[in-house]
């Protein structure tokens, strides 16, 4: 049986007016070739699409829908009745705090990130110079020691990659530091065990410093899954609570805008 329908009718569900067909009650009583087809306006609109917001628009429209319903007695009253007790309007708030915190703390983590990415690539470009100019003083002290060109690693190009050039940096000042000969022989061009030592160390803190990024990347990418799924527990409480209000206070427009839902009418 076709139903009838009478009146103006309204479904939440989009932001467009759409036409839609119905059959009056007389129709019923026609041939089916004569039956008319009438057509009026539904007003729709859509439920926000949480999914298409960036992290800030989130918070801001969870601020708007928790935040006001709590301020708002006849707000309050009228979602209770639909089972959005203060109580549970609280759990709402607990959620968009939790989010809140955890988005501030993945914006914390990923600057934590790029402290430690510029602390690297200042800390190498001044040991790598350094480095480079211990290597051409040491080309000359040994230009005519084929051991000395052979286990410095003399010769040859220097590597681009960072774990490559620490590795013959390492090795570099390693041998120098273990061979007293050659030890001498670096300090008659003013580059005494001392500086020597210290240069290695200004490399391991290169090294240090490399795993300190990598370590800080992991953190932020943990940050950001834990900020995510609590934001995904925040966005599915807010979609169910928005088509409670919306039933709740579907005769009082002005509170729905209150709590940052539009009605399009």
């Amino acid at each position: 049986m076709i139903p009838a329908l009478t009146g103006k009718v309204t479904l939440n569900l989009g932001k467009h007016r759409f036409f839609k067909p119905f059959f009056p009650m007389f129709a019923l009583k026609l041939p089916l070739c004569r039956i008319p087809i009438i057509i009026f306006y539904t007003d729709f609109y859509f439920f926000m699409n949480y999914s298409r917001l960036t992290k800030e628009e989130i918070l801001h429209q969870a601020g708007l829908r928790i935040n006001n319903s709590l301020g708002d007695d006849v707000i309050k009253n009228a979602v209770a009745g639909m089972g959005y007790t203060e109580e549970k309007l609280n759990e709402g708030k607990n959620l968009l705090n939790d989010s809140a915190t955890l988005y501030e703390n993945q914006l914390k983590e990923y600057g934590d990130v790029d402290a430690a990415q510029d602390k690297l690539k200042t800390s190498r470009k001044v040991v790598y110079g350094n480095y480079i100019t211990m290597l051409t003083i040491a080309r000359i002290a040994f230009k005519k020691d084929v051991q000395a060109i052979s286990t410095l690693e003399l010769s040859g190009t220097r590597a681009t990659t960072l774990s490559g050039w620490l590795s013959q940096a390492r090795n570099f000042y390693n041998a120098l530091l273990a061979n007293d000969e050659w030890k001498a022989v670096m300090a008659g061009y003013g580059q005494t065990e001392e500086k020597l030592t210290e240069a290695l160390e200004d490399v391991n803190g290169v090294a240090e410093a490399a795993e300190n990024v990598k370590k800080e990347m992991g953190d932020a990418q943990n940050a950001t899954q834990i900020r995510d799924l609590k934001f995904d527990e925040l966005t599915e409480w807010l979609s169910d609570y928005d088509q409670i209000a919306e039933i709740a206070l579907a005769d009082k427009p002005q509170l729905l805008e209150k709590i940052g839902i539009v009605v399009k009418s």
